[in-house]
């Protein structure tokens, strides 16, 4: 049950993804970050659930994962860092949480967030082979 649960985020997550909830994804050497921040609101209770998520419209989810380019993708650990800076300067870490499944391997934070704040991630990757990049994101949530 478990498995299928983490299935279930995981599909969520690409398919929030995939409806224009601020995911991209950008190349580091050779592998391709893929990250993406949303309400947590829009995740199904049972996912928040088994993640220890609280759903709410005040709170947001960042999620990031590191996929090694070619054929067989394939999710990696990475060194990953984030802070989040509002548009009044307030900066605020994001503490990630490693989550491993099969094949994949991706990092959620939550946090919390203001009717029409906007927030400016700094998402700081270091890749297994050594490279290392500073991703920016930046996403306007809302809580009315």
């Amino acid at each position: 049950m478990k498995h299928f649960i983490r299935s279930i985020l995981l599909s969520f997550l690409i398919l929030s993804a995939n409806a224009a909830l601020a995911e991209s994804a950008q190349p580091v050497g050779e592998y391709i970050v893929h990250f993406n921040a949303l309400p947590t609101e829009a995740l199904p209770p049972q996912v928040a659930k088994a993640y220890h998520i609280t759903r709410s419209k005040n709170r947001g989810l960042l999620n990031v994962s590191v996929v090694k380019k070619g054929k067989n993708i394939q999710g990696v650990e990475a060194d990953i860092d984030v802070t989040a800076t509002n548009l009044s300067g307030q900066m605020r870490p994001i503490k990630l949480r490693k989550i491993e499944e099969q094949n994949a391997i991706y990092y959620i934070g939550d946090f919390r967030v203001s009717n029409e704040e906007t927030l400016n991630f700094k998402i700081r990757v270091k890749t297994p082979d050594g490279a290392s990049e500073t991703i920016q994101l930046s996403q306007q949530f809302f809580t009315d």
